[in-house]
């Protein structure tokens, strides 16, 4: 794991108060929304409140919290100019709200789990909505995680099943993490991939005690999640946990805030988008090489004001952030691009290799629902529409060579 102190028990709250007795902090923030602070915030705020230490709770208003400009001013306004530690009680949004304010008003903030349902917990990003688009914000890992097995085993099963949809993520993004490096000279770690892959592994044997929430499966989910989070924390960025299956989540989450929809757990759309993804490293890796040579000598030279047109038509007015977040692929010239189709076709038997570690659609498809999760967007309130929206252009939220980017170069994707 790492120096990072992580507690994960049947009761963690004791082991809280006494850490902060260690670390001789007496003044906190406590996050939470009124579901967070029912399960656990309040029972929290009583044992804090009995060892001494003065806690300060910052309840957050509505049934749907969104990591939004209005939920993080609503946090700052409540907690004022004092120093205080902040504590998170909640899953992904509590977390990413807590962990930005903490960082711009120069706190250290805790975690506390209350679902084992986003790899979040641990990571440096804040994912928020700002002015409608889905961005990854510099922010601050936590100080500890304590993380409450209780808790987490009476978390809403969906909200189970979503954590385990984005351990399944993993698949994709190792894969697309792998592919950037060997296309792409995007930065890598093996020791940091291996980790996170031993992670996964162990999370998805746990597949049928997952779904039924039981301690040994809950406690092996939500490791994974903190070791993935864990993981972008060594390597210093998202590559090693999340990658094109994210992207087409990201894509419709900023879809569903744009048009006043209710949202759709952050996993159960990675886990269901990791077998939209899947299917196309399928093709790829039951693709000969003389087919990809005639695919590539096929490909011309993305058009810019073309691509500037495809990525407006998707994402409307969010159009100019994603031209700058896109310039590496949108400036490309000529000779660049035939010299990548020419790195594709030289590398294709890696390429291959790397497409055959993900698991077939149908395979990733039997994990989800053994965690009680699903692999079908319309159970997730999804139309056939936007899926296909999302398929062929959440490659443009990011600026990473996925198998999608090489999914376009091969013409798979259009």
């Amino acid at each position: 794991m790492s120096e990072l102190p992580v507690v994960i028990a049947p009761d963690a709250v004791p082991a809280l108060v006494e850490y902060l007795h260690r670390l001789r902090i007496d003044r906190v923030n406590l996050v939470a929304d009124h579901n967070t602070w029912r399960v656990l915030g309040q029972r929290t705020a009583e044992a804090l409140a009995g060892g001494n230490i003065d806690v300060h709770t910052i309840l957050l208003a509505g049934g749907e919290v969104t990591p939004d400009e209005q939920s993080i001013v609503e946090v700052l306004r409540a907690a004022g100019r004092e120093q205080r530690l902040y504590l998170a009680v909640g899953s992904g949004t509590i977390t990413d709200i807590t962990r930005f304010a903490s960082h711009r008003t120069g706190n250290d903030f805790i975690s506390l789990p209350t679902a084992p349902s986003v790899d979040a917990y641990t990571s440096t990003g804040s994912s928020l909505i700002l002015r409608g688009l889905k961005q990854s914000v510099y922010s601050q890992a936590p100080i500890a995680v304590f993380a409450d097995l209780d808790t987490l085993c009476g978390a809403p099963q969906p909200m189970i099943a979503a954590g385990f949809g984005d351990v399944v993520a993993k698949y994709t993004s190792v894969a697309d993490w792998k592919l950037s490096a060997l296309l792409w000279d995007g930065p890598y770690s093996e020791p940091v991939a291996r980790r996170m892959e031993a992670a996964r592994d162990r999370c998805m044997a746990q597949a049928e005690q997952v779904g039924a929430a039981e301690p040994e499966g809950i406690r092996d989910l939500i490791d994974a999640l903190i070791e993935a989070g864990l993981c972008m924390l060594a390597f210093g960025g998202s590559q090693p946990a999340g990658q094109s299956e994210h992207y087409i989540s990201h894509y419709l989450e900023m879809k569903l805030v744009r048009e006043g929809r209710p949202p759709v757990l952050h996993g159960a759309k990675t886990g269901m988008a990791t077998t939209i993804v899947a299917r196309y490293y399928d093709q790829i890796a039951r693709m000969s090489r003389d087919e990809a040579a005639q695919r590539l000598a096929a490909s011309p030279l993305p058009d810019r004001d073309e691509e500037i047109e495809r990525i407006r038509f998707a994402f409307g007015d969010l159009t100019d952030g994603l031209i700058v977040e896109q310039a590496d692929f949108l400036d490309m010239t000529e000779n660049r691009w035939e010299q990548l189709k020419q790195r594709i076709l030289e590398r294709w038997p890696e390429v291959q290799a790397v497409a055959r570690e993900v698991p077939s659609p149908e395979a990733l498809t039997g994990l989800l629902e053994t965690a009680g999760g699903t692999a079908d967007y319309r159970v997730l309130g999804l139309g056939d529409e936007e899926m296909a929206l999302a398929e062929e252009y959440g490659h443009y939220v990011r600026n990473r060579f996925t198998v999608m980017k090489l999914s376009r170069v091969l013409g798979l994707l259009e």
